[in-house]
């Protein structure tokens, strides 16, 4: 996870868990098209304000070329394939809300402030301990998978079949080292012992966590007004 971009506003993690929520409760009520749009208008917005305005862009032009797929492409395509595509892209765009805040999360929420804010409401350790690990496995991977790519460069492995070969045997042989390395370290950091913990960060809603809830709150009162 990455740290949270000082040029943007700074979203209250239990904020950002809330809106995860709500999206999708909104997600699969709304029956109105302008509501869907709407969200991911909001959503973007949400994104741009927050310092990921890349990923804001990215999210807009993969759901403008979905509604022109479906507008567009899918009205010449055969019958066999309508159904497919139709079914597919519905979707994907119903998951669009939620797979935009958890990149919102994941951007710009560090896993520490995350598990402060579990632990302020009063969640089992039982369940923070896995999930710490599990968002630090992710990001791990990634960073190895990185350096198995520039020892390939550096070797000029050629060839699909090669390239495979050399990135799935490796990624298998970590893939357990880097669990239990996780663990290990969060073990030792102390994250299972049952002592209240103290955090010198002081995670609370400010307006503009009360203000993205309030709008939240809106859509899911419109959603199923339009159901």
């Amino acid at each position: 996870m990455n740290e949270t971009n000082s040029k943007g506003i700074r979203l209250d993690p239990r904020t950002e868990l809330l809106l995860l929520i709500i999206a999708n409760v909104v997600a699969f009520t709304y029956s109105a098209q302008w509501i869907e749009f709407a969200v991911i208008g909001i959503l973007a917005l949400l994104l741009i304000c927050c310092g990921c305005i890349k990923s804001a862009l990215k999210w807009i032009v993969f759901f403008i070329c979905l509604v022109g797929i479906q507008y567009y492409v899918i009205p010449i395509l055969p019958k066999i394939l309508v159904i497919m595509f139709s079914v597919l892209t519905v979707y994907i765009r119903k998951l669009f809300p939620c797979l935009m805040i958890g990149a919102l999360i994941l951007k710009t929420t560090p896993v520490r402030f995350l598990i402060i804010s579990l632990r302020k409401w009063h969640i089992p350790q039982k369940m923070i301990i896995p999930l710490s690990i599990t968002l630090r496995y992710f990001p791990a991977i990634k960073e190895e998978q990185r350096h198995i790519r520039d020892a390939m460069k550096l070797r000029k492995i050629r060839g699909f079949s090669r390239k495979l070969e050399c990135m799935v045997v490796p990624m298998l042989m970590s893939a357990t080292g880097t669990a239990d390395e996780l663990s290990a370290a969060a073990i030792t950091r102390g994250i299972e012992n049952p002592i209240e913990k103290t955090c010198i960060v002081d995670l609370r809603f400010h307006i503009q966590d009360y203000i993205c809830l309030i709008v939240g709150c809106i859509f899911i009162i419109a959603a199923n007004i339009t159901y």
